[in-house]
């Protein structure tokens, strides 16, 4: 049915609080309404809309499907919403924003979101700092530091952004039947890649295999160095789901067998509070989030 433009953006910020929480109570405290007025714009909006976006049971707001897509439609609208008002501000958005970050992900899919966000808001000029993989202290000055393994925050906000998982890939070009790889064993007739803090012994280990040697071995120091040879035809290596989804997708790499293997290592965004943090970098770890998606990564 066509929507009239002057949809209640009240009913809307209510469902979409009530659907990001699936409880009455929290999206009421968060919008600082009553029960039965945000009880009430949502149904004005199921009203407007002509089917229901919740089952209710008890105090839980469970989305219908219908609700579900819905949501994915508001929350998509109200965040171009609020880029569009930073828009109406460019000196809320001028100046620099520091971000620091290993050499693997500063060179594998950062440059996606950086690419992204640049083209959004060229406003911002951005800085780019190397800080090595597990690093506990980070630099004195940055905005936004993404980690691989936890570090020492001082102050700062740190959360879990994923979960890394690692599965053997390479060039399309290394599949052949000569040398098929069917099973964790076959990988060992192949050339492979490593790098100092790969996987190879580990991955092997969950298999049963004791060796995790292949018919030759090239080492690296650094992930991407290894990903960059696999791309060049150089051999297999182990990767995470987020620093070959591009490759996967255009071709340039290949998945060889569907066993994956969860690492403790994780990749960790370090921030300023919500309080004192800028709208640069807000506005950063939203494309960010939105890069993830789009990519099928699911965040931690």
């Amino acid at each position: 049915m066509p929507l009239d433009r002057r949809f209640p953006l009240n009913s809307l910020r209510a469902f979409e609080a009530v659907g990001r929480h699936g409880h009455l109570r929290r999206a009421a405290e968060e919008l600082s309404l009553t029960h039965a007025a945000l009880s009430h714009q949502v149904r004005l909006l199921e009203s407007e809309l002509g089917c229901a976006l919740f089952s209710r049971a008890h105090n839980g707001m469970q989305l219908t499907t219908a609700g579900r897509r819905f949501l994915d439609v508001v929350q998509t609208a109200l965040d171009a919403l609020a880029e569009g008002v930073v828009h109406l501000d460019p000196a809320a958005l001028a100046g620099e924003l520091v971000i620091a970050t290993t050499p693997t992900i500063s060179i594998n899919w950062l440059p996606g979101v950086i690419h992204a966000y640049s083209r959004r808001y060229p406003e911002v000029e951005l800085h780019c700092t190397t800080i090595e993989p597990h690093q506990r202290n980070l630099p004195a000055r940055f905005d936004l530091a993404l980690c691989l393994g936890a570090p020492e925050p001082r102050g700062k906000v740190i959360g879990k952004l994923y979960q890394e998982y690692y599965f053997p890939v390479c060039a399309p070009e290394l599949v052949s039947a000569e040398k098929p790889v069917q099973q964790p064993r076959d990988l060992l007739a192949h050339t492979l890649l490593h790098e100092r803090f790969q996987h190879w012994e580990e991955w092997f280990a969950t298999h049963g295999i004791d060796s995790a040697r292949g018919r030759g071995n090239i080492h690296f120091d650094y992930g991407f160095q290894s990903i960059e040879a696999a791309r060049q035809g150089l051999g297999i290596v182990l990767a995470d789901r987020l620093e070959v989804a591009a490759d996967l997708r255009h071709g340039t790499l290949v998945r060889l067998l569907e066993q994956e293997m969860a690492v403790d290592e994780g990749i960790y965004l370090v921030a300023e509070p919500e309080a004192s943090r800028t709208v640069r970098a807000q506005l950063f770890i939203d494309e960010l989030q939105r890069y993830l998606r789009e990519l099928g990564v699911a965040p931690a």
